[in-house]
C-alpha cells in the first residue's frame, strides 16, 4: 500500500498559498540564489497566490546534477506531498552537453514529464548564465563568433566557462556563480522581453542559444 501523501507545512505562509510552484534545479547554487532573490524582491508576486519552494538535494555523490536526476527529486517531492491539481512543478536545467558527452536522452525526458500532471521544463541554451544575460542585453551585440563561443561555452578554470566572462563584462565585477540580486532582479521585465525574443514557438529544446526561464518567471511576478 502506498504511503499516505504528508501536508505540506512550509513557514512563510506556504500552506495558505492557493498556488505552489515547486522547483528543482540542476545547479546547486546559481538557480537556488536567483530564484530566492526574486522571492524576496518587491517583484515577486506577493498576493498570496503564488510561492516558491525550492527542493533540497540529497548529498551524495549518485545523486549529481544530470537532468533525469532533477525530475526524479521533483517527482518525488509530488509523492511525498499533498500538492493541490493547480500546482506545478518545474524542472530548471541546462542543454549544455547533456546528449553528445553524456548522452542524457532529453527529448525522453521532454515527454517523461508531459506524461506527468503539471511538469514544466524551463530550459537554457547552454545553460541558466545566459538567462542572466538577457537582463542586460540581447544577442545582437554579439558577432557570429563570438555567438558560437557562448554556445559552446568552453571551460576556460576550474571555476568558469567562457559565458562567465561575458557575464563578467555586463555586470562590471566577477561572477562568481552567486548572482546579486541588484545585478539582475530590477532588469527582470527586460529579460523576459528578450528571451521571449529568441523562444521557437513549439520547440521542446532550445535549439539555439536561450532560455524559457522566462516563461516560469512571467508567472512569479507582478
Amino acid at each position: 500500500m502506498p504511503r499516505e501523501a504528508q501536508e505540506l507545512v512550509r513557514q512563510g505562509g506556504f500552506k495558505d498559498a492557493e498556488k505552489f510552484f515547486i522547483l528543482s534545479f540542476e545547479g546547486t547554487v546559481t538557480e537556488k540564489r536567483y530564484f530566492e532573490s526574486l522571492r524576496a524582491s518587491s517583484l515577486f508576486n506577493d498576493c498570496g497566490l503564488i510561492e516558491t519552494i525550492p527542493l533540497s538535494r540529497k548529498k551524495t555523490a549518485a545523486l549529481g546534477s544530470n537532468p533525469n536526476v532533477v525530475k526524479s527529486l521533483l517527482k518525488a517531492a509530488k509523492e511525498e506531498f499533498n500538492f493541490r491539481s493547480t500546482d506545478e512543478f518545474w524542472l530548471i536545467i541546462d542543454r549544455d552537453q547533456w546528449e553528445s558527452i553524456h548522452h542524457i536522452d532529453l527529448s525522453k525526458l521532454v515527454e517523461d514529464c508531459k506524461n506527468e500532471d503539471n511538469f514544466f521544463i524551463a530550459m537554457s541554451n547552454p545553460c541558466f548564465e545566459i538567462w542572466l544575460i538577457f537582463h542586460h542585453t540581447d544577442l545582437t551585440r554579439y558577432s557570429e563568433d563570438e555567438l558560437n563561443k557562448i554556445k559552446e561555452n568552453i571551460k576556460i578554470s576550474n571555476k568558469k566557462h567562457h559565458i562567465d566572462t561575458v557575464l563578467e563584462e555586463l555586470i562590471g565585477h566577477a561572477y562568481n556563480k552567486r548572482p546579486k540580486a541588484e545585478d539582475f532582479i530590477p532588469h527582470t521585465y527586460s529579460a523576459i522581453r528578450t528571451a521571449a525574443k529568441y523562444h521557437v514557438e513549439g520547440e521542446d529544446l532550445p535549439t539555439n542559444i536561450g532560455s524559457d526561464v522566462y516563461i516560469l518567471v512571467r508567472k512569479l511576478i507582478k
